[in-house]
């Protein structure tokens, strides 16, 4: 499960459990209406994930690839080791911008 909530004009996103095929559609669908809203920052905070599959990876990517093309930034934080274990194997640690806390990473869009 994924929750969305306005900061400035940052979109944050906290994924709950697991971003997997069961769960994908609900964050895109708060990134569809965030982009919508004309949002272009987002955060990406897994501090309550457990997990991410291969198709909750493609949904970063695609997230990452929409702000980069509306001239915004993406930022992922609060990674579990397992969770950065995945995106170092998968090297998306070099293609996403990782922060270590939802503060940094807020702070960085400013």
């Amino acid at each position: 499960m994924t929750n969305s909530t306005m900061h400035d004009n940052v979109c944050v996103l906290a994924v709950e459990g697991e971003l997997n095929k069961s769960t994908v559609d609900q964050f895109r669908e708060l990134v569809d209406q965030a982009v919508v809203g004309d949002i272009r920052d987002f955060v990406v905070d897994f501090a309550d994930c457990t997990g991410v599959d291969s198709v909750g990876l493609e949904a970063l990517t695609q997230l990452h690839r929409e702000c980069q093309e509306r001239l915004g930034m993406c930022k992922l934080c609060t990674l579990s080791e397992p969770i950065e274990k995945v995106m170092e194997v998968t090297r998306l640690d070099k293609q996403l911008d990782l922060c270590v806390t939802l503060d940094e990473a807020m702070t960085s869009l400013s």
